[in-house]
């Protein structure tokens, strides 16, 4: 008894331990995302923002294309937090972008140099303190924390957003129809800062426009979609094409047509084909078995009549000829009656050539067609 208590006891450490050393050696990492990304609820992502903007009815999407592919429609916007890089060719297709009366969001602490717009950089000291914030619907008493050396200078065409005693913090610039708002404070939009000192109170207000689409940069953080085969063509072509293939297999379809080839049975081929079917004209020709010949068609469609109206294989002329009233219409029913009447004839002529089973079995094949729809 004892010793299996022991052996239980022993059983209950085993499994302990194992579970202690699996959880401190095989504990996997935590999966380290690169900053600012949409969908990273880490410290240093944006997440909870987007999530709020979704909340309160924005449709907000990812943008993992070049900047170039953007839907040229208006009233929109483009929230791009500290992008890797923004080449020349970039820079032109946004502002381009934006004068078609769409929206860009640039949250960034580096400055880039923008010809055209009035963002003129200048450095201050003392970054990192707790300042009053000051700006368009902040009451006093806001702070906040800015990590950036870097402040824009006043310039005509440059409306302040908020400002701090050191500068201006963000600006906006209007453009054509849309505008170019250019925010030097991108940590206050990650998780960790957004709910420290006023960040939230300085940030949101300029992101509740009434946008059709906010569109979040991805494609400078390293996630790109590479565009598929079909993007260098305009969408109604695309369209089209799709229409008109789908209409072309309905067709085929309705064609009755098969794919791929057509095996045919080997003994088909080799002695069910068509040398046995000559062979056995052949037999009959040279036998002068024309009346045999005939007898075996009329046999046929006796059966026919037989399957499908239940007529018995001797019924005479009247009694085919009284159903096929009920079914047929009246030149269906007088074809029928020349059939059957030749077939009797036929049985009292003394001669019967092939030329004549030729013309019958014309007329048997129509009959024999008429009663397989049935």
């Amino acid at each position: 008894m004892n010793s299996l208590r022991t052996y239980r006891i022993g059983i209950i450490v085993a499994i302990v331990l194992l579970i202690v050393v699996g959880w401190f050696v095989v504990k996997p990492a935590a999966t380290h995302l690169p900053p600012y990304l949409a969908s990273s609820a880490q410290p240093d992502g944006i997440k909870a923002v987007l999530l709020l903007l979704e909340e309160k009815g924005g449709r907000v999407k990812e943008w993992r294309q070049p900047t170039h592919m953007l839907p040229t429609a208006s009233g929109q916007a483009l929230l791009v937090v500290e992008p890797q890089s923004l080449t020349d060719k970039e820079q032109e297709s946004l502002l381009d972008w934006v004068e078609n009366g769409n929206d860009l969001l640039l949250f960034s602490e580096h400055p880039i140099d923008w010809e055209d717009l009035p963002f003129e950089p200048k450095f201050s000291e003392g970054a990192s303190k707790e300042r009053n914030i000051q700006g368009q619907g902040l009451p006093e008493g806001q702070s906040g924390k800015a990590r950036t050396l870097v402040r824009w200078q006043e310039a005509d065409g440059l409306e302040p957003l908020f400002y701090d005693e050191q500068g201006i913090l963000a600006g906006k610039v209007e453009l054509g129809a849309g505008s170019v708002s250019y925010f030097l404070v991108p940590d206050w939009l990650t998780n960790r800062k957004i709910n420290e000192l006023s960040h939230f109170e300085a940030v949101w207000p300029h992101l509740q426009e009434n946008w059709s689409v906010i569109w979040i940069d991805e494609y400078h953080h390293g996630l790109q979609e590479t565009p598929g085969l079909l993007a260098i063509y305009p969408g109604w072509l695309v369209a089209t094409i799709i229409q008109l293939s789908l209409v072309l297999l309905l067709f085929v379809w309705w064609k009755g047509k098969r794919f791929g080839p057509v095996y045919t049975l080997r003994e088909w081929t080799v002695r069910r084909g068509d040398e046995t079917l000559l062979a056995v004209a052949s037999w009959y020709e040279r036998r002068s078995l024309a009346r045999d010949a005939l007898a075996h068609r009329e046999a046929y469609l006796r059966q026919l009549l037989h399957d499908r109206w239940g007529i018995h294989q001797k019924a005479d002329r009247a009694q085919i000829l009284h159903s096929a009233k009920q079914r047929w219409s009246e030149p269906r029913v007088q074809k029928l009656a020349d059939v059957l009447e030749r077939l009797e004839r036929v049985r009292s002529q003394e001669k019967y050539s092939a030329k004549q089973l030729l013309a019958d079995s014309l007329l048997l094949d129509e009959m024999i067609t008429e009663l397989m729809k049935e």
